[in-house]
């Protein structure tokens, strides 16, 4: 069986190092060989990318019968070592992720390192997240039309283009009102390029704003925060207010309190709507 399942291996690594950038691929410690096991429980390839890398490494059923028996063959498929090709790949065998688990038992290879990498990959272990000053002039945006739930999400559906550019207006607003009480959010925005220069493309100009399991989209345009939980309040403003530490920090809640009810102000005096109430917990937070 070992031989069979390093067969599959070695074709699997070869496929790997024509066709993934050096970045992609780990390699053994104090060796050469690629550590496939670990490539492949780091790579970030969709469904229909992943199956024609795997099928470049796989070998014929016909030189499988030919090197193997179709005991240790059959012996492989039914304990789900190796894996054939779909429809009209199905004459090609590759190894699978749970045949590289055996191969690496077998060898007595570290194969809890490969699981801590795949963890540290999918999960981001310990990654601390930073807002772009976009993502946070959008959640400064939807404390301030109280999408603090699912039921009070911002919905965006059917407004008329003079209402989104109005709300874009808005955005850049919300940057000039911090500037001028000297709350720095980050880079200054470009607002007349890219995706900052239109609603729609700005608030989907975001990088870890999904990743902080605050931000939510309901639908195809409907968007809130969950702000349910004081902690998830405080989360928030640690991220909007990220560049202030100690001292600083209390005296930047004061003055962001009073940024958000001045700009709770403009939304009546320049967008002519109701102004909604702001999320109670993000009071507690910011008033101590």
């Amino acid at each position: 069986m070992e031989e069979l399942l390093v067969k599959l291996f070695n074709s699997l690594s070869s496929a790997f190092k024509e066709n993934l950038k050096t970045k992609e691929i780990y390699h053994f410690e104090n060796s050469e060989g690629i550590d496939v096991f670990k490539t492949l429980m780091f790579l970030k390839k969709n469904n229909n990318d992943l199956n024609k890398l795997m099928l470049e490494g796989s070998i014929s059923m016909d030189e499988l019968k030919y090197l193997f028996t179709r005991e240790l063959i059959d012996q492989c498929f039914k304990s789900n070592y190796i894996i054939k090709g779909n429809l009209i790949n199905n004459d090609k065998v590759f190894i699978g992720a749970n045949g590289m688990f055996k191969l690496y038992s077998i060898k007595n290879y570290n194969i809890q390192e490969v699981f801590k990498a795949f963890d540290t990959n999918n999960f981001k272990l310990g990654k601390e997240l930073s807002l772009k000053t976009q993502e946070k002039i959008w959640c400064v945006f939807l404390v301030l039309f109280g999408a603090d739930n699912f039921e009070n999400s911002f919905n965006t559906e059917g407004l008329s283009t003079k209402k989104l550019n109005n709300y874009h207006k808005f955005f850049i607003s919300i940057e000039k009102e911090m500037e001028e009480k000297d709350i720095s959010l980050g880079k200054k925005v470009g607002w007349t390029t890219g995706k900052d220069s239109v609603f729609r493309k700005f608030i989907t100009n975001n990088v870890d704003l999904p990743k902080t399991s605050l931000y939510f989209k309901k639908g195809s345009y409907q968007y809130y925060l969950d702000l349910s939980k004081r902690k998830n309040a405080k989360y928030l403003l640690d991220l909007i207010l990220d560049n202030y530490k100690g001292e600083q920090r209390l005296i930047a809640n004061e003055i962001f309190y009073n940024v958000l009810k001045d700009l709770s102000f403009k939304i009546s005096s320049d967008l002519g709507e109701m102004p909604a109430l702001i999320n109670k917990y993000i009071i507690e937070e910011l008033m101590g």
